[in-house]
């Protein structure tokens, strides 16, 4: 039977509206909670996005789906000396356009990446203060400071031929992006979906399925609805509370592994009235670490665990997952108390009830508008009255930009937590790259001179330890940022698909294949 695939309408109700067209047989979909931004790989640091464009560009390493890091377009790298690396990139490579990768179409994205004012992989490999072409196979990169992290910052650079991008300049090249991974560009419809077919000319494996189309389906049980009809193979996030369904439907099945992704909330630390999401002239609470600690101790997170995630999620006791070398295993979670959340709200003077707006997106975490009405209501027994207000990712994301929040919920999913902590507790300089996720304008300088050095630490011993520094300051004592829970990556998967869910939330369509 011809498969019929998913191009999203205006959402009525709860399943929404949908418009149909044709696909072929051997065709691949996979429904995501969310789209593509841009097709620009340097210009959105942001998971599906990334997700969706490294079906077509490549960086020079990765990660495996153990965690581990793994060379890709890069074949291996040498640390010369503190300011200095080697990397040898592959020979063998052809962009979709049949020309032949070179160093010195390395070189470009590597310096594209690094200090282009409108990248933001800039938090990751801005280090980078020149590369250069030894010979045909290595390049040079020096860096303005010791980046003993370099291999796994070049996750960050996506390959583009540097011809073809400046002869066409980046709007014209972006209406037919050329990368060399294993699909190229048919067609994107912005937010809504990518169009792919498989590069016959692909340096590595050939993919088993030759089409393959990304499609945006924003409400959960519209993708279950899709998964469970055969419309879609895979869906991303099923929602907890559609498992059995899915388990019992005999025609798909959830595959499950623990994240890295922390969903966190967090509050204002810039402004001491005024705050966007409280009225004019009130003063803002959350200057003050004790009013954050007493947040964070009214929230029963293992009731959100159990009951809103229905155990799909890890109770979180600090910001970085197990699996990153920032984890400090000595570190307990703040016990659930309400009578000591009321003490510290006092000992501040804050006077009750305090009046604000939580936002949160409704369509970008695994139940994060039902998360965020759950924090509200455990709030209100410390004296906080809060409007929750949801909004799709698109509305959301620029909301923070545009500094209009008090408190939000959010989620950060990386391995690397110098690269986290550059983006989201460091003070924000936007020259040097830094800070640029920190929207509540969190800023110490010791904690930046702790970031500073644990980035330029050889030795993964102190590298850790200064971590662990930094994180205490920060988090322990500050509490930029409350942890909520680590969720689980869930996908519902095709009885005729062979799929294994990455713990880093990635899907691509070259890991899956037929049955």
């Amino acid at each position: 039977m011809m498969k019929r695939v998913w191009r999203i309408g205006v959402l009525l109700g709860l399943l929404g509206c949908i418009v149909w067209s044709s696909a072929q047989d051997d065709e691949l979909v996979i429904a995501f909670q969310g789209g593509a931004v841009t097709i620009d790989p340097h210009g959105r640091n942001e998971t599906t996005t990334l997700g969706w464009q490294r079906h077509i560009f490549e960086p020079l390493t990765f990660f495996a789906p153990d965690g581990s890091l793994i060379p890709v377009l890069a074949t291996s790298w040498e640390n010369v000396d503190d300011l200095t690396w080697h990397v040898d990139i592959r020979t063998d490579v052809l962009f979709h356009d049949g020309t032949l990768m070179t160093p010195e179409d390395v070189v470009f994205s590597m310096i594209r990446a690094a200090q282009d004012p409108n990248s933001q992989m800039r938090g990751g490999i801005g280090q980078v203060a020149e590369a250069n072409v030894l010979d045909e196979d290595t390049i040079e990169v020096i860096t303005s400071s010791p980046d003993p992290l370099l291999p796994r910052n070049l996750e960050r650079v996506a390959v583009i031929p540097k011809a073809l991008f400046e002869a066409q300049g980046v709007d014209t090249f972006l209406q037919n992006p050329i990368g060399t991974g294993p699909y190229t560009y048919v067609s994107w419809l912005t937010g809504d979906n990518l169009v792919l077919e498989a590069f016959p000319d692909y340096w590595g494996e050939q993919p088993d399925f030759q089409n393959v189309r990304l499609v945006n389906i924003p409400n959960g049980a519209t993708r279950v609805a899709a998964l469970l009809s055969g419309e879609v193979d895979i869906a991303e996030k099923v929602l907890p509370q559609d498992f059995e369904r899915v388990n019992n439907s005999g025609v798909a099945t959830i595959s499950q592994t623990p994240g890295q992704r922390v969903i966190y909330l967090t509050m204002d630390y810039g402004r001491d009235v005024s705050s966007a999401g409280m009225a004019e002239g009130e003063p803002n609470p959350f200057m003050d670490p004790r009013v954050r600690q007493a947040v964070y101790q009214a929230i029963n997170i293992e009731a959100i665990v159990s009951r809103v995630m229905g155990g799909a999620a890890t109770v979180a006791s600090q910001f970085d997952p197990i699996t990153n070398e920032g984890y400090n295993p000595s570190i307990e979670r703040l016990p659930y108390d309400l009578e000591a959340a009321r003490v510290l709200l006092e000992e501040a003077g804050v006077e009750t009830p305090v009046r604000l707006r939580l936002d949160a997106p409704n369509d970008r975490y695994l139940n994060d508008a039902l998360i965020a009405q759950a924090v509200a209501g455990m709030l209100a027994d410390i004296g906080f009255e809060i409007e929750v207000n949801t909004t799709p990712r698109a509305v959301f994301f620029p909301q923070l930009n545009d500094y209009d929040f008090t408190m939000f919920l959010a989620g950060w999913g990386s391995s690397n937590t110098v690269q986290s902590m550059r983006n989201l507790m460091h003070t924000r300089d936007e020259d040097a790259g830094l800070g640029g996720s920190n929207r509540i304008r969190h800023g110490n300088p010791e904690v930046d001179a702790f970031i500073a050095a644990a980035g330029s630490a050889f030795d993964p011993a102190e590298r850790q330890q200064i971590l662990w520094d930094a994180l205490d300051l920060a988090q322990q004592q500050g509490f930029a940022y409350i942890p909520l829970h680590y969720e689980n990556v869930i996908a519902g998967v095709s009885n005729d698909v062979d799929y294994t869910a990455r713990y880093n939330e990635y899907i691509f369509a070259a890991e899956a294949s037929r049955k």
